[in-house]
């Protein structure tokens, strides 16, 4: 059990990092603070409906980002949400919301991509001393984020491995039962 449980380990995508972004509870999460994370959302509804995404999407289309706050006293703070596209190194402003309170804890952003690659986004929020805090990450669109890689060939053989383990363990369980049956 042990041995499957390990296996099962090395071939998830979950275990690969995000940049600024971290997968926690099987979403996208942005990390602002010492104690406080933003859950991260893109959508794209008019080619991917009802498909989420995290860190990149695949096509250049109006492209919705949803921040969600994850703890309830983030809803008292201001915050500002911004994304632009990053033009070898430089980047383009895109869309952006201003400095505002969120009281239903969550930011909608909507945006237009200007072409496929690297975007950056910035979220910027005032603390309770007034501290002004920004975090940034980069979103991709029509590529995949460099630190989210597919598994590799390897992670492929191994899954597949584990499959039919299970399927080969399947068929025996079947068999002694039938053979037990057989006999009585």
């Amino acid at each position: 059990m042990k041995l499957i449980i390990g296996l099962l380990f090395f071939i998830t995508n979950a275990v690969y990092g995000h940049g600024n972004i971290d997968t926690k509870g099987g979403a996208c999460t942005l990390k602002i603070g010492e104690e406080h994370a933003i859950h991260v959302t893109a959508y794209q509804p008019s080619t991917h409906e009802g498909e989420v995404f995290c860190q990149d999407a695949p096509d250049v289309v109006e492209t919705t980002i949803v921040l969600d706050f994850m703890e309830e006293d983030l809803k008292k703070l201001p915050f500002a949400l911004s994304i632009g596209y990053d033009n070898a190194g430089v980047v383009e402003p895109l869309a952006a919301l201003p400095l505002g309170l969120f009281p239903r804890g969550s930011m909608l952003l909507n945006f237009t991509p200007k072409t496929t690659g690297k975007y950056r986004a910035k979220v910027m929020f005032l603390d309770k001393e007034g501290h002004d805090t920004s975090r940034e990450f980069d979103f991709y669109i029509g590529e995949q984020s460099p630190n989210s890689r597919e598994p590799s060939s390897a992670q492929q053989v191994v899954k597949w491995l584990v499959i039919a383990l299970f399927a080969l363990g399947a068929v025996y369980i079947l068999y002694i039962k039938r053979v037990s049956r057989d006999r009585d």
